[in-house]
């Protein structure tokens, strides 16, 4: 039986992954030299994960052969190897292996959470890598001094050097402050990019995988109106606030980024129920106005959202209609 077109996917995601690793390297080498290779850099990096881990992703969620799937892997291990460098193909693979995960969560019917945590799990090493090779600290450094470069270079000509270099030891103060917060939060920071770079690839993979015809045996997402978390994220909330308390800096700090993790999940909930409420109890005119209203006031939203996460785990907000629909999606 002569093989489809989607046989050909692992092959063609082999040749993608090969031709951005390539790319980047080269741009990268031309940029430490001196040359004119930032702009193509940056064009290539900020897309290149998705591409590639996406493109992974169709093939495996299309592919009819494990043995083509894992011939593409184990040659593009070596060509990478071979044709670009360790390095690259390493970070590459981070790529290659999120794309497998995410085509395997939706080919096998994986739980949604279990998709979500499995795909960003396969992320993160690189992320984790990219933190230490630049730590907060520094970039955090970075921007101030150019932040107080800018504020210099803005002063109105004849400016007196004292109140100058008042508003410089004040912008440096504000910084430092910035710096020790964004230090503290940096792993929820990361988590919270992991999760979303995650979700925005299982997302893609699946709309790709329905252009392609392709039958996935994975769960159906229920509407936004409905979703609703599994109730470990409360537990993960009650455990960071538990070591806070503790006020001890590792302990604390690491309490402070577990709940900051659950609050943002909380809040996503959060943000299904009040899309629920408002299409149910108000007008299309007063939608628009209620949203607009809430989007303009952002910390309102959020602090309602987490709020309403949090109380429609242990009351349905949305009534039993809803609570009978996500009692097999949780």
């Amino acid at each position: 039986m002569k093989p489809g077109p989607t046989a050909y996917l692992s092959a063609l995601a082999a040749l993608v992954t090969l031709a951005v690793a390539w790319a980047l390297a080269r741009a990268g080498a031309d940029m430490e030299a001196g040359g004119r290779g930032v702009g193509l850099w940056l064009a290539l990096a900020m897309p290149a994960p998705l591409v590639v881990a996406v493109a992974w992703g169709w093939a495996t969620l299309a592919e009819t052969s494990w043995l083509r799937l894992g011939t593409a892997v184990a040659g593009w291990l070596a060509l990478g190897h071979a044709l670009v460098s360790a390095a690259d193909t390493w970070q590459m693979t981070s790529h290659v292996a999120a794309g497998l995960v995410a085509g395997a969560a939706w080919r096998r019917g994986w739980r949604p959470d279990v998709a979500l945590l499995g795909t960003a799990a396969m992320i993160a090493p690189l992320v984790v890598w990219a933190a230490l090779q630049m730590p907060v600290g520094e970039q955090m450094a970075a921007v101030g001094e150019q932040s107080l470069r800018m504020l210099e270079q803005q002063a109105p000509p004849g400016t007196d050097p004292a109140e100058l270099a008042k508003a410089r030891e004040i912008g440096r103060r504000r910084m430092e402050q910035l710096t020790s917060l964004a230090t503290r939060l940096y792993p929820s920071l990361i988590g919270v990019g992991l999760l979303g770079q995650a979700a925005l690839l299982l997302l893609v993979v699946r709309l790709g995988g329905r252009r392609l015809a392709v039958v996935a045996k994975g769960r159906r997402l229920p509407p936004f109106a409905q979703w609703r978390l599994p109730f470990y994220v409360v537990w993960a909330l009650v455990a960071g606030i538990g070591l806070m308390l503790t006020r001890q800096a590792p302990l604390a700090d690491a309490g402070l980024n577990l709940a900051v993790l659950a609050a943002a999940f909380l809040g996503v909930q959060g943000l299904s129920v009040q899309y629920h409420l408002s299409r149910r109890f108000l007008p299309p005119v007063m939608l628009v106005v209620y949203w607009t209203l809430m989007g303009l006031a952002f910390v309102p939203l959020v602090a309602t959202s987490v709020l309403l996460g949090l109380v429609d785990q242990w009351r349905d907000l949305r009534g039993p209609v809803s609570g009978a629909t996500n009692a097999g999606n949780q």
